[in-house]
């Protein structure tokens, strides 16, 4: 208890002295709920052959005609499922990459750039072509097992073993490499089975347009545990951030935290690779706008931080797949080339502002 209470204290001690009107802090969660809605409705009824009406639903359980039962069945069986995935995997990226950044102390960290996606894609999909982890059922654990195997590489590589300070530079460097090399290896593998190539591909660019309510429990399940076990542990995440040396006099357990950080982005990246594939970016670009956005609003906490990253990260995710229909309608694009487009800018603004201010 007495820990607990010196964590939450030196949390407080973070925060500015700058009082905050509790209305604006309302009226930023009222207006992100509100173009989450927006999104949700436009992800189930807009840009579809059918004219699809939230109303088709109620005809579904009233069966009045067949053809309000055909457009409530896309609504409730296709569209439905889709958003539901996307408001999830968004919260998830967005997360991971939180907790990247804070875990590495490095704000250009995210699970896409470490390596960490490209670790679960290339098992994925050597396993969907027959070329090792058969024994592997589940594409879950599948996933799993890639986004450990890339962690320990990237972490080996950087140096995290060694004992010394890892530089952030250092760290990107090994994550780019590692990048690459599973990347490389995923394509040098789908070059040898030209006749399982087209859809692998396809889902390595990041899609969710093939989710169905089969993918839903075990990935709202997995991602609920993991994310209320994040915000459980976001008070000591503001310790965290005043350095190792501060963290531990106030009792806080680094290597427990570290690798709890370290389980959680694993699981988290994961599941949602499993479900969508490898989608890049939402877990670099949304910790740098909720924590924009948190400072004009708020005192700075990560009990705060961390679900204001998951509402973001579903708006992204939400509206990304809306705008994937929309390019190229009635064609659809892979939701991971639009949250590619909008993070390889914000990357490339973030690495460049770095070192400026180095």
């Amino acid at each position: 208890m007495a820990k607990a209470k010196l964590i939450h204290s030196s949390s407080a001690s973070l925060k500015p002295q700058t009082k905050k009107r509790p209305i604006t802090r309302v009226l930023l969660w009222c207006g992100l709920f509100i173009i989450l809605l927006i999104g949700c409705w436009q992800g189930l009824t807009a840009y579809s052959k059918f004219s699809l009406s939230i109303l088709d639903a109620f005809f579904l359980l009233a069966q009045s005609n067949a053809k309000a039962s055909l457009a409530a069945q896309l609504l409730i069986e296709i569209r439905l499922p889709r958003v539901l995935v996307a408001m999830i995997v968004g919260a998830n990226l967005a997360v991971a990459g939180l907790l990247m950044q804070v875990m590495t102390r490095n704000s250009l960290a995210s699970p896409a750039v470490l390596g960490i996606n490209a670790g679960a894609a290339c098992v994925v999909a050597l396993s969907s072509i027959g070329l090792g982890f058969a024994f592997l059922t589940s594409t879950f654990l599948q996933a799993l097992v890639g986004s450990v195997f890339s962690c320990a590489l990237v972490a080996g590589l950087a140096g995290y073993f060694s004992g010394r300070p890892v530089h952030p530079v250092r760290l990107v460097l090994s994550g780019v490499a590692i990048n690459a090399l599973l990347v490389g290896m995923t394509r040098a593998a789908l070059i040898t089975t030209d006749e399982q190539a087209y859809g692998v591909l396809y889902w390595l660019a990041g899609s969710i347009a093939n989710t169905r309510w089969e993918s839903i429990p075990m990935l709202a399940v997995i991602s609920l545990l993991a994310l209320g076990y994040g915000w459980w542990l976001s008070p000591k995440l503001n310790v965290l951030v005043l350095g190792d040396e501060v963290a531990s006099s106030l009792g806080v357990n680094l290597r427990a935290l570290q690798w709890s950080c370290g389980a959680l982005i694993t699981i988290l990246t994961a599941i949602s690779v499993a479900v969508a594939g490898p989608i890049a970016f939402v877990g670099l670009i949304i910790p740098h706008v909720a924590k924009r956005l948190l400072k004009q609003v708020s005192n700075m906490a990560y009990e705060q931080l961390l679900p204001l990253c998951m509402l973001l990260g579903s708006i992204l995710m939400v509206w990304a797949d809306v705008l994937s229909r929309a390019i190229a309608y009635p064609a659809e694009t892979p939701v991971g080339l639009l949250t590619a487009l909008i993070g390889t800018p914000v990357f490339i603004a973030l690495a460049c502002r770095r070192r400026l201010d180095s």
